[in-house]
């Protein structure tokens, strides 16, 4: 980089750090309130029905006698983009307390010491009042740096109006989770999966049986199966032999005709195909829930993922709330306390019933009684999720993954070749975090 760049770089930090003042400035300059109230900052990227819920909590939390001396102020900011916004407020002193941040921005946060540890405050004396599997992403060396406030994973799609013209359903009959087809229980395994698959193909119509969405977040429901792995312990272990059984698997997919190459570039994306009735099957999650039912009036169901060798399994994705640890030491423990309030049993039950989201409270399982029978399905699944791989930088742990789970999908590397090639790149990558 010349000089003249270095400049030019300089000057684009400094003119977004004095913008990142003067627009945040409001919301987190301010430290109390007229009548001596501290201001805890709540930076959040909830829409406007979640927001509305969420400032309901926020006046139960201060009615209690022990906040009274407090107040939280919530402030939206855009989900995309928000990494950034956080990075830079922080390095100009302008960060909030708390935030809603994406699962995998918490190891970057902890790694660069800008979030609390949570076992300072008690935390890991009620880790297991929260799903495991969405919980391990705030982990980082053993410690809890931040906890899950909303979680989802993706399941099986399929569309209901093609089983129905192939009279592997009743004509007239609704979804209901777990229902038959053909006579049958949908199919537990992906060898059962592949027979099954065969009859969706309809080269007259354009129709293929199944397509996946080739990057390691999507494929890790499918590793998940087979018990593969890909980081543990901050080490690459993905050259195993459950890796290459699970790439072996998706390949033969793909080479007798069953998946239909959406992860190809140029190709129908398994979303779209699956609207346009050229796919009978995607893996897919809960975010697209009520536009295939409400706004496409699709007809379809969701069954649990086929089960390898570890049985049937999902990834996890969706959100964490963390503490900053710039603040004082009593702003930090309000904050985790207002954090852990937020996500107890009781307001998870509100929370999920009136937004019809899943919980991340194991208590508000026990409390939720979904009468969506596609929720229902994605209740069970949630039970089955396995923990993500912890990484300073899952983008570029997927940069690194993705082509060449892609070399194997297109018949250009073995899964042995691709599996050794990824160990040698992830294993440099996790020495330089």
């Amino acid at each position: 980089m010349t000089m003249k760049e270095r400049v030019c770089v300089i000057v684009v930090v400094l003119v977004y750090a004095v913008l990142c003042w003067y627009g945040w400035g409001s919301s987190s300059a301010m430290t109390t309130t007229a009548d001596g109230k501290t201001i805890l900052t709540f930076w959040h990227t909830y829409g406007d029905d979640e927001e509305r819920i969420l400032r309901d909590v926020i006046a139960e939390w201060e009615k209690k006698p022990e906040n009274a001396k407090f107040t939280i102020r919530p402030v939206r900011i855009p989900f995309d983009g928000h990494k950034a916004k956080i990075r830079t407020a922080l390095t100009v002193g302008q960060g909030p307390d708390m935030a809603r941040v994406d699962w995998s921005f918490v190891c970057e946060l902890a790694r660069k010491n800008s979030v609390v540890n949570l076992g300072e405050y008690g935390f890991d004396s009620i880790k297991d009042q929260y799903l495991q599997a969405p919980l391990n992403a705030c982990c980082v060396d053993n410690k809890y740096y931040g906890l899950p406030d909303q979680s989802n994973c993706i399941s099986l799609f399929y569309n209901r109006s093609i089983f129905k013209e192939l009279n592997l359903l009743p004509q007239n009959s609704e979804y209901k989770f777990g229902e038959m087809v053909g006579g049958k229980e949908f199919p537990k395994t992906w060898d059962e999966f592949a027979t099954f698959a065969k009859q969706f193909k309809d080269s007259s119509k354009g129709r293929e049986p199944f397509a996946i969405t080739n990057t390691l977040w999507w494929n890790l429901a499918i590793l998940n199966t087979f018990g593969a792995k890909v980081i543990e312990n901050n080490k690459c272990v993905i050259n195993s032999d459950a890796t290459i059984q699970a790439l072996n698997m998706l390949s033969n997919l793909y080479k007798s005709g069953i998946e239909a190459g959406g992860w190809k570039p140029g190709a129908i994306t398994p979303e779209q195909g699956f609207v346009n009735n050229k796919y009978a099957m995607i893996l897919m999650g809960p975010w697209n829930l009520k536009r295939f039912k409400e706004d496409l009036k699709l007809d379809f169901g969701i069954a649990l993922i086929p089960g390898g060798p570890a049985g049937t399994s999902s990834n996890v994705g969706g959100t964490d709330v963390v503490v900053f640890n710039d603040k004082s030491k009593e702003r930090q423990q309000k904050s985790y306390e207002f954090l852990t309030f937020f996500t107890n049993a009781e307001n998870q039950k509100n929370w999920c019933l009136k937004l019809n989201q899943l919980p991340i409270n194991t208590g508000a399982y026990k409390l939720v009684t979904f009468e969506d029978e596609h929720q229902k399905a994605f209740m069970a699944q949630m039970g089955t999720t396995k923990a993500n791989p912890v990484v300073k930088d899952f983008g570029l742990l997927e940069d690194i993954v993705n082509p060449e789970v892609e070399t194997v999908l297109s018949g250009s590397k073995t899964s042995q070749q691709a599996v050794e090639s990824i160990s040698k790149r992830v294993d440099s990558l996790l020495s330089e975090s």
